[in-house]
């Protein structure tokens, strides 16, 4: 998982995160939030415009719901979760 810079440069995927692969199952163990994982990309929330992308994960909550950000190198693949198609 990688994300392109503004600049055209790629973004690798946060350490820890590479093996992840989108449909996985993961906790976020600091707020304690549980979803499926969609992508890891090179993201500036749009308040934030000047700055820098940064890598950013994309989680939903298992049966749908709204997205949410996180940094990911904090997410944690849920042990004997599944991955959704």
């Amino acid at each position: 998982m990688s994300g392109r810079e503004a600049d055209g440069n790629w973004l690798a995927a946060p350490r820890g995160t590479e093996d992840i692969p989108r449909g996985t199952l993961v906790e976020d163990p600091e707020s304690g939030r549980v979803g499926v994982l969609q992508d890891v990309t090179a993201y500036v929330p749009p308040w934030q415009g000047d700055q820098r992308p940064r890598p950013t994960a994309f989680v939903r909550p298992v049966g749908g719901g709204r997205e949410w950000t996180v940094p990911p190198e904090r997410l944690r693949p849920v042990p004997g979760g599944t991955s959704v198609p």
